[in-house]
């Protein structure tokens, strides 16, 4: 079958074809001669073949009519007219429109001369080929070019709300919210990205993208041997986006609006559906996603939002979203003193993370008020950090590799940086080990444990395989040295349970049994315990004024010493120390009424869960030292890589856990996050994180920044 050029341009126009006049006697003895020519100089119609005129282009002269018009109501425009009708209504530049000319030459072969669909004495009949014929092109019917034209938020559009697939629903259990993504957007969707849908008033739904599939778009089996090699054949055409629907399963986190026109933006529970063919939008205000998500405007500063390792970007000035952590009274107590996690397979960055938040503590303008003060005044922080790897003291110095760009940055969305002139190393005097403390030059102060302190910390002196009855017997023991007259060292203790004397009365008199008492003395006389107690040193109780100050940076180191055992005894000696005077009712004022954070480098060395008596006491101790901590200003920070050994009762108390990437399976169940969450941390890259803090926000992803705020070597 032969296609005259006639219905080529009429099918690529999306018009009616054009109806041509009785062609004259001339006109067709010299169609007829030039078919038998050969050439193809005019058109040639059939009967059968004639066009039909359009109502809008009408020839001036009829055989029947004379030289009157065909309808007086429908004159026909003039060339000019039609030009400037098309693109007027069609927003179409003439160049795009003769471009779409030159297309169809090669189309077609040739294009047929204007003149050749109208009447000689038509007022189109004068057309040249330079001029630009009154016929739509297809461009017209791009959605996006459109949708920009009429909002240009829309021109950013992922795709629409779509019911083609499954129907929009909600419940109170979830919801069912479909989006057909067109395919120039695709390759910018990833699992977990953000997007709002407006509604027909000024709310907007809030959502987050759950899941993503293609879906064929005709009735094709492309699972077939001769599809398959056709696609991997090395000379196919690459897979075309279009012939698949790309779709987005929304899960709906809230709905933003505004109360008052002038009111603040909020947000509440997702308790409506958008219409069908409602496009879906990215975010882009800050504002939205912070309210979205619950994410405080200030406070101290975490990290930057990220979906897939991958920074969240708006046009607002800056364009990254700070994640900030709840730090005012406004909502209760600050959530430090709701207690902080950070935790991480060892090299993914615990401790350069943990600087930059620490750091974030330590400002003149951070202030936390004691329920217990009589003056109700607020006091800056004490930060007091156990320090197993020698890194901590380095906040003493800053960070000579900071750029003005970087410190410009941490301005604008208030990142403190910078050092802190208050910090000091407080060096445990352990016989036989020297602290080199050549990693920064902070202020160093040598300290010694009297033995004085075990009187109403038992535990420090029992060792973890201590039975329960012989946990018993040791204070008894302690509670009769403790009364009598002599110098209450670890020596004269020794000295007293190993006289013989002692051992019958205790033994005669049936407090405590024989065997108990020999294994007492045992545990209790090795040789580390004498390398720590009573040393040439300022005991730790005589400058307890100097460690706990407001403003103050506290750092114990323990990389120095050798001995597991005397780190651990080091370490528990200072925590029993803030426990006790914070958890009592009398204490030391300078621990009593200063607040306090508490971070505990390998946490679970000393929260781990309990296997014994001795275990047992110590969790105990703390997990009430986490419930009391919101009323006694009291915050801890645990840094660990194994979550899963921190006993439960003390897992319990915190409220926000900033998760690096963890391998071990047993550790990301501990934590108790979505499962969605679960699957993606063993895939965190290096400063990435979820962060799950129930009363601060939505569970997220973050970044860190990416140098450190202090020095870190």
């Amino acid at each position: 079958m032969k296609y005259e050029d006639a219905d080529i341009l009429a099918f690529i126009s999306n018009k009616s074809k054009l109806t041509s006049a009785p062609e004259k006697a001339t006109n067709s003895e010299n169609s007829e001669k030039s078919a038998g020519s050969g050439e193809n100089t005019g058109l040639k119609l059939s009967p059968e073949n004639e066009m039909k005129a359009p109502e809008n282009v009408l020839p001036k002269e009829t055989p029947n009519q004379g030289t009157q018009p065909a309808f007086d109501e429908f004159p026909s425009p003039s060339p000019e007219t039609l030009v400037k009708s098309n693109q007027e209504s069609s927003g179409i530049d003439p160049k795009l429109f003769s471009n779409t000319l030159s297309g169809l030459s090669s189309l077609s072969g040739a294009i047929p001369e204007p003149a050749s669909f109208f009447p000689e004495d038509s007022s189109v009949a004068g057309f040249s080929e330079k001029d630009e014929l009154p016929f739509e092109t297809f461009e017209e019917y791009d959605t996006g070019v459109s949708l920009s034209r009429t909002d240009p938020s829309l021109g950013e559009a992922f795709g629409i709300v779509t019911t083609g697939i499954e129907p929009l629903e909600i419940t109170p259990s979830g919801a069912t919210i479909t989006g057909y993504i067109a395919s120039a957007r695709r390759s910018e969707i990833r699992l977990g990205t953000y997007v709002v849908v407006p509604y027909e008033d000024s709310e907007k739904l809030f959502a987050r993208v759950g899941k993503l599939q293609y879906r064929q778009e005709f009735a094709v089996d492309d699972a077939t041997e001769i599809h398959s090699r056709r696609m991997l054949n090395s000379r196919a055409s690459p897979i075309n986006e279009a012939d698949y629907k790309f779709l987005a399963c929304l899960d709906p986190l809230c709905i933003l609006y505004r109360k008052r026109v002038e009111g603040s933006l909020t947000r509440r529970m997702a308790d409506r559906i958008p219409r069908p063919n409602t496009p879906i939008l990215p975010v882009t205000d800050r504002l939205e996603v912070q309210t979205g998500l619950n994410i405080p405007e200030e406070g101290i500063f975490l990290g930057h939002l990220s979906v897939g390792g991958e920074l969240v970007k708006t046009h607002s000035e800056p364009e990254t979203v700070a994640y900030y952590l709840r730090n005012d009274y406004s909502m209760g107590d600050p959530l430090i003193f709701r207690h902080m996690l950070i935790c991480g397979s060892t090299g993914t960055g615990k401790t350069f993370l943990s600087k930059n938040i620490l750091r974030q503590f330590m400002t003149e303008n951070n202030r936390y008020r004691l329920r217990n003060s009589p003056d109700k005044a607020r006091k800056n922080p004490c930060l007091v950090i156990m320090d197993p790897q020698d890194e901590y003291s380095q906040i003493f110095e800053d960070n000579d590799i900071l750029t003005e760009d970087d410190k410009f940055r941490f301005e604008s969305e208030n990142v403190t940086y910078g050092r802190v002139q208050s910090t000091k190393a407080f060096v445990a005097k352990v016989d036989g080990q020297k602290y080199p403390g050549d990693k920064s030059r902070a202020e160093q102060i040598e300290f010694t444990i009297p033995f004085s302190l075990v009187e109403h910390n038992s535990w420090l002196i029992a060792a973890a395989g201590m039975s329960e009855l012989q946990f018993i017997g040791l204070e008894v023991l302690l509670g009769d040295f403790f009364k009598s007259s002599v110098p209450h060292t670890y020596q004269n203790f020794i000295s007293h349970i190993q006289n013989e004397g002692t051992r019958s009365y205790y033994i005669d008199s049936n407090r405590i049994h024989e065997s108990s008492y020999d294994g007492i003395v045992r545990r209790v006389s090795s040789k580390f315990f004498s390398k720590v107690f009573d040393r040439d040193a300022t005991p730790i109780s005589n400058i307890v004024d100097k460690i706990f100050k407001p403003g103050q940076i506290s750092v114990f180191p323990t990389e120095y010493i050798s001995s597991p055992r005397i780190r651990d005894l080091i370490v528990l000696t200072i925590m029993s120390l803030i426990v006790d005077n914070k958890l009592n009712t009398t204490g030391i004022d300078a621990i009593k009424e200063t607040p306090i954070i508490l971070a505990l480098d390998e946490a679970h060395r000393y929260l781990s869960k309990a296997n014994g008596e001795h275990a047992r006491l110590i969790i105990s101790r703390f997990a009430d030292a986490a419930r009391q901590g919101r009323k006694e200003a009291l915050g801890l920070f645990l840094i660990t890589q194994d979550p899963q050994d921190i006993d439960d009762t003390v897992i319990k108390q915190i409220n926000t856990k900033l998760i690096l990437n963890l391998n071990n399976d047993a550790a990301i169940s501990s934590l108790k996050v979505p499962k969605e969450y679960e699957r993606r941390i063993p895939y965190l890259k290096k400063g990435q994180m979820v962060i799950h803090s129930p009363d601060n926000s939505d569970i997220v992803e973050i970044l860190g920044l990416s140098n450190c705020v202090v020095r870190h070597r």
